[in-house]
């Protein structure tokens, strides 16, 4: 594309390249989208969302996301690189029943979402190396800009955050009447940024999220699959998070909504995020966090917000394990709690480091404040359901949770949390991981200056192969090992992607 503004939606429809010489579209000097500021949208976007709540439906933007500036429709073999996207509203890039899509070096200056893809038959899609700030408000863009300067971000941490960021409630974006008691105020909400850097709605999977930025936003990676039940098998699998940053995002960095299976979330950086895992599943199995580094360090919102501490992990009523999933080997630095309530099966929590930056025991227990409340005898689901409303499930035994190998610096860990009756495993200690540096936003910072020798760990891969995590002689408690974030074999599907120009290829 040559130099200039494209202010018109541009839709690519049933074109194919092929696995060695993909279409490719490209222009470092062209922008498009009309580059309206969210000012000028908000109206718009907030009474978009009345008419859907008028409907019976969910306030929200999501029913008009196929309004982008760049759709694709029945395409494959597809690359989309290194365009800039301005003020597009709702959406910049659309996909629909796309196979072997990339997205590489893409620019995305505001928006609802920046990546919307839908279709049972989408899959095999790469997003690489693109910025996304939601809100340009603050210095969002000063942030990525150091980031892609291999910088560290110390300095533009302490610039100003962007509205959403600071002065935006949260109800003004993501709340509703049922659990709120709001309607949706067309002259002050922002339904507008009630939206994901890559949404998903029930496509097949094979998605891979690398080496992205993303800054002052309402959400990161988000995954719907709502099919009918007879498919729903066959959608949300296989998919890849690996080393983005997350910065400054209101409400949640990854959120597998309804059914997943087989995700690897590897190697990202969150810097201030309300919850950044959202795991709230009917069904789901073989999940893989680990290497992962988190400061939960700065409140978001304005004074009267109630939404501004949160939780680590955000879990379900009720939930079904295929298989298991593992959280080991990650470096935290937070003000909230891991997870406050409800339940999750056959989860994993191993051989992480843990620090606080608030000093209140209260609100930073790792299992809620209220961890000591007692469960109700006997346990039956509706009485323990009814507990589990307001506190993190006890039933450990039954559904399968572990925690072991965890060093966690906090007063309550581990003896007060296992006298609560939470059964945490005998290498569980309460003691600092010691970080060498804890400032927000520099990785390495989060290397131990104690070793703390690790547990044991197999995996179960979902083809039923184990693979060895972590061996006590050799590894560390906490992401990094040495020098190097703790690595483990990439997924199957991964190493044989398509159109990789190497399938002997280890990230």
């Amino acid at each position: 594309m040559t130099k200039g503004d494209y202010k018109k939606p541009i839709v690519l429809s049933s074109l194919s390249g092929a696995e060695d010489s993909p279409i490719v579209l490209t222009g470092t000097d062209a922008v498009l989208g009309t580059k309206l500021k969210f000012k000028k949208y908000q109206a718009t976007g907030n009474a978009l969302a009345a008419a859907q709540e008028a409907g019976g439906e969910f306030p929200g933007l999501y029913y008009l996301a196929d309004n982008a500036v760049l759709v694709l429709r029945n395409c494959q073999w597809i690359t989309i690189e290194k365009l800039s996207f301005d003020g597009c509203w709702p959406t910049a890039v659309y996909l629909e029943n796309c196979q072997h899509i990339t997205l590489r070096g893409l620019k995305i200056n505001g928006g609802t979402f920046a990546i919307g893809a839908t279709g049972v038959t989408t899959r095999h899609i790469l997003v690489e190396d693109c910025d996304w700030v939601q809100d340009p408000s603050g210095n969002g863009w000063e942030l990525c800009d150091a980031l892609r300067a291999g910088k560290t971000i110390e300095k533009e941490l302490d610039g100003p955050p962007s509205k959403l960021w600071r002065d935006i409630d949260w109800v003004e974006v993501h709340g509703d009447w049922l659990e709120n008691g709001k309607r949706v105020d067309i002259e002050h909400d922002a339904r507008a940024y009630d939206g994901d850097f890559f949404r998903a709605w029930s496509i097949a999977g094979y998605v891979v999220i690398r080496n992205n930025i993303i800054a002052d936003a309402f959400n990161g990676v988000h995954f719907f699959n709502q099919v009918a039940e007879s498919i729903i098998d066959s959608c949300s699998r296989n998919v890849l998070i690996e080393g983005n940053w997350f910065i400054r995002i209101r409400d949640n960095a990854i959120e597998p909504e309804h059914y997943a299976w087989n995700w690897t979330v590897r190697h990202n950086v969150i810097v201030d995020c309300y919850l950044p895992f959202s795991l709230q599943m009917a069904r789901s199995g073989y999940f893989y966090i680990y290497g992962n580094v988190a400061w939960n360090v700065g409140k978001p919102g304005p004074d009267k917000d109630e939404h501004t501490r949160g939780q680590f992990f955000k879990f379900p009523t009720d939930h079904y394990a295929d298989g298991p999933h593992y959280v080991f080997n990650n470096s935290w630095v937070l003000r909230a709690p891991l997870v406050k309530k409800m339940r999750f099966s056959n989860f994993v929590h191993v051989n992480n480091a843990i620090d606080y930056s608030d000093s209140d025991p209260d609100v930073t227990a790792p299992f809620g404040g209220n961890f000591r409340d007692a469960a109700p005898a006997g346990y039956q689901m509706e009485a323990a359901l009814l507990f589990e409303a307001k506190h993190f499930t006890k039933a450990w035994q039954y559904l399968g949770i572990q925690f072991d190998g965890d060093v966690i610096h906090h007063p309550t860990f581990p003896n007060d949390v296992n006298a609560a009756g939470f059964p945490l495993g005998a290498a569980s200690l309460g003691v600092s991981p010691a970080f060498s540096d804890m400032a927000p936003g520099r990785p390495d910072g989060l290397k131990p200056l104690t070793h703390h020798p690790a547990v044991d760990l197999t995996l179960l891969l979902p083809n039923g192969d184990k693979v060895t995590a972590t061996q006590a002689q050799q590894n560390q408690v906490g992401a990094w090992q040495g020098s190097d974030l703790i690595k483990v074999e990439d997924p199957i599907f991964w190493t044989y992607w398509p159109g990789k120009q190497d399938a002997r290829e280890v990230t």
